[in-house]
């Protein structure tokens, strides 16, 4: 089990038993536990012990079998946290995303929420495609990891997030230059602006930026508005001087914009 998901468990546990001490009484004469609470203690440690093991689908049953145990409910959102562990571990992430988004639902001011939420986020990281392919994962996943860092800020999956949230938006962006190169080699000018505009404003900073930016001026160029070709032209030479795109940009767009 990645070492990551180890700790989460681990925090997990302690946060369980700091609400589950008022199932049992202390001080005074010992006392034997109430048969329900005994009894979803072992058999969530055997689905622990399975989980473990690689053996989901009998850890899953296990699981499912302390929620029948537990009167108390005082495992109701570990055991819904585990359910959604075990199929990612297993690599079943879209029923994974299921349990975990249940988790929210029902226990939306939980500790473990932070958790989960990275783990929604991890469900369709993992299932992202290639740039030319639906984004509609790297979409979610940026969602997820956005929302993790708006609302939970200092978590220990904050790091993580950030990083997994950067590569999620590169994702995103590269799927649009793919289509705004597209309408640009099609000489649909229009479509073609609105795609690497998109791109500069929603995803600034992207890896393939330089050369939206040379395209975008070139853009602008053939459509003959060459004041927002210089300005762009400018972004480009400013922020990205030995780039390529900048150096080529000057050879061969400079001398197509009219000097007033």
């Amino acid at each position: 089990m990645p070492r990551k998901v180890f700790y989460a468990t681990l925090a997990l546990v302690m946060l369980l038993s700091l609400s589950a001490c008022t199932v049992f009484k202390w001080g005074g004469p010992a006392k034997a536990a109430p048969a329900p609470e005994p009894q979803a203690e072992d058999v969530f440690r055997q689905g622990e012990d399975l989980l473990a093991k690689g053996k989901y689908e009998e850890a899953r049953k296990k699981y499912s079998s302390v929620k029948e145990r537990d009167l108390e409910k005082s495992y109701d959102a570990l055991v819904q946290v585990r359910l959604g562990d075990s199929y990612y571990e297993e690599g079943r992430y879209a029923e994974a995303e299921v349990e975990y988004k249940r988790f929210i639902d029902m226990h939306p001011q939980n500790k473990a929420a932070a958790y989960v939420l990275y783990q929604i986020g991890m469900c369709n990281f993992k299932q992202m495609d290639k740039p030319d392919r639906d984004p509609s994962f790297s979409v979610n996943a940026m969602t997820s990891f956005a929302s993790l860092l708006k609302n939970y800020p200092n978590s220990p999956y904050e790091e993580e997030a950030r990083e997994k949230l950067r590569i999620a938006k590169g994702n995103v962006a590269e799927h649009e230059l793919v289509i705004g190169r597209y309408y640009y080699k099609r000489g649909s000018w229009s479509a073609a602006e609105k795609r690497f505009k998109g791109i500069i404003e929603s995803y600034p900073g992207a890896k393939d930026e330089p050369e939206t930016l040379y395209l975008l001026a070139d853009t602008y160029i053939k459509t003959k508005d060459f004041d927002s070709a210089k300005s762009t032209l400018s972004v480009l030479y400013q922020q990205y001087p030995n780039n390529r795109f900048a150096e080529k940009a000057k050879d061969k767009l400079a001398g197509q914009i009219p000097v007033k």
